[in-house]
């Protein structure tokens, strides 16, 4: 789907940030697909960009604290999650996903593992 036919997701904004070679996981309750403007910090980047987004609604013992739900941006995670997340069919299902960041930004790539499906 064209980025500029995409909702816009509602802040806040809950940027999924990891480190080179950190590894997050956490249960997938419930998705949305749609955009989001960013800020990037890596040098040379534009001061703001309007980019794809996957909101991954997460069970609050995995994030205690509001909002209980993480924005992936990355343009090489973004595709990973959106094919594993509509494969599993959440919902009505949950998913356990580890995600690890590869490199740093702006070519860091991502390893996407699903753990288990409930």
């Amino acid at each position: 789907m064209p980025l500029e036919e995409l909702k816009e997701l509602p802040p806040p904004y809950e940027i999924l940030e990891l480190e080179a070679e950190e590894e997050r996981c956490f249960t997938v309750v419930q998705w949305e697909y749609g955009k989001i403007v960013i800020h990037p910090r890596w040098p040379g980047a534009p001061e703001k960009k309007v980019v794809r987004c996957i909101r991954m609604h997460v069970e609050e013992r995995d994030k205690p604290l509001f909002p209980h739900y993480w924005d992936a941006t990355a343009s090489t995670l973004v595709p990973q999650l959106l094919a594993i997340l509509s494969k599993v069919g959440v919902p009505p299902h949950k998913a356990r996903i580890c995600i690890k960041k590869i490199g740093v930004a702006p070519k860091a790539r991502f390893q996407v593992r699903l753990v288990r499906v409930e």
